[in-house]
């Protein structure tokens, strides 16, 4: 009975040292956050998010320090990250976040990365979605615009999210854009060129598929 007992102060212990835990950390994100002034995307069709609702994940800021279970969102428009604080309300980070992750559908985890030497006009604060990690990276960076047009024989313009997808293959934080084709992934590969193409014939891989070529930078990894 009392070996019982201990069993569950034991437990109940974990349990509040757990929330305990939880709860500390969200008060140190929330010091890490001012308000969060809403972008006017009024009149706008679509959304300017990689989600439209508040998604858990994660972030590291430039100290090496990771947030988990954090509620984000990510403008791909203003290319800028917000999250929930305790009291509910949009919050911007002071801090800089050098990582994070979003959980989408079905549980699938993206990885977002800045610090890249700029290429594109973009700038040091780009974020990234790192779809192959290691020695080499294969990033993917969408950005969005708002797209304007007067439909024909109409006299209203109707203003949409429009979006812009760029690959990249990361080197030492250097870029070199590729397109999905197996002429500029063998140029942007071009040390292991032999290898990389009997690896593309061998698994008959579908290079517009992101998974595929993720696969394939991730093979080129293991030869380095």
């Amino acid at each position: 009975m009392n070996k019982v007992i201990s069993r569950l102060t034991f437990s109940v212990a974990l349990a509040f040292a757990a929330i305990t835990s939880a709860s500390a950390q969200f008060a140190i994100v929330d010091q890490m956050g001012q308000p969060f002034l809403e972008k006017a995307y009024t009149d706008v069709r679509g959304s300017a998010y990689l989600y439209e609702t508040w998604m858990k994940g994660s972030v590291t800021t430039d100290k090496g320090v990771t947030y988990e279970g954090v509620e984000l969102m990510y403008d791909q428009v203003a290319d800028e990250l917000i999250f929930k604080s305790g009291n509910g309300e949009p919050n911007k980070f002071v801090q800089q976040i050098m990582e994070f992750t979003i959980n989408g559908a079905n549980s699938k985890k993206h990885l977002f990365r800045k610090g890249f030497i700029p290429v594109d006009a973009a700038n040091p604060h780009t974020y990234y979605q790192v779809l192959a990690d290691g020695q080499v990276q294969l990033l993917k960076r969408t950005s969005k615009n708002i797209f304007e047009e007067l439909p024909y024989g109409s006299s209203t313009k109707v203003k949409t999210f429009h979006s812009d997808t760029h690959y990249y293959i990361a080197k030492n934080d250097k870029l070199t854009k590729i397109k999905k084709d197996k002429k500029s992934i063998l140029k942007a590969l071009s040390d292991n060129e032999k290898e990389i193409e009997a690896y593309i014939k061998t698994n008959r891989l579908d290079l517009k598929n992101d998974e595929a070529l993720a696969g394939l930078v991730n093979y080129y990894n293991s030869l380095l």
